[in-house]
């Protein structure tokens, strides 16, 4: 089957954010209160405003590690401007590398890992990724979410 969504106010994405928001407030209850995301369009933004709406009455801290400085640069404005919203509410903001290079995003990625205690995969339990290989010889659990 075949799906064309023309925006993320459409199905199935509000689904999707919703059960985003239940697994990032499952893991906050089980005890994981410092979130980092890349704040790459779509997931990661996602999951960026929600730890940000999160904060009204929890004590859960966002933290960004950004792939490179102009990570936002050709997105549409309605992006970059939640983009950089989500920057201005983040606890923290780690710039990988200041231009777009062939290793910024495994890089970032690499940093996230090393400053977490759970991978948590949106996505399928059956892909093989260098995030999957890194977090398993760091030491650092992985948790699949399948959406």
């Amino acid at each position: 089957m075949n799906l064309v969504c023309k925006n993320e106010h459409e199905p199935p994405y509000p689904e999707i954010k919703a059960r985003l928001h239940e697994k990032i407030w499952t893991l906050y209850c089980k005890g994981y209160d410092r979130f980092w995301v890349n704040c790459e369009y779509g997931v990661p933004l996602w999951c960026a405003e929600i730890i940000i709406a999160l904060y009204l009455y929890n004590d859960i801290e966002l933290n960004i590690a950004m792939p490179y400085e102009e990570q936002s640069t050709n997105w549409v404005e309605e992006y970059r401007d939640r983009f950089f919203a989500a920057h201005a509410e983040a606890d923290h903001v780690e710039i990988i590398s200041p231009h777009c290079t062939e290793d910024c995003y495994g890089r970032a990625d690499e940093y996230m890992i090393d400053n977490s205690d759970l991978l948590l995969v949106v996505g399928s339990k059956h892909i093989e990724t260098h995030c999957l290989k890194y977090a398993a010889v760091s030491g650092v659990g992985v948790e699949f979410f399948e959406i």
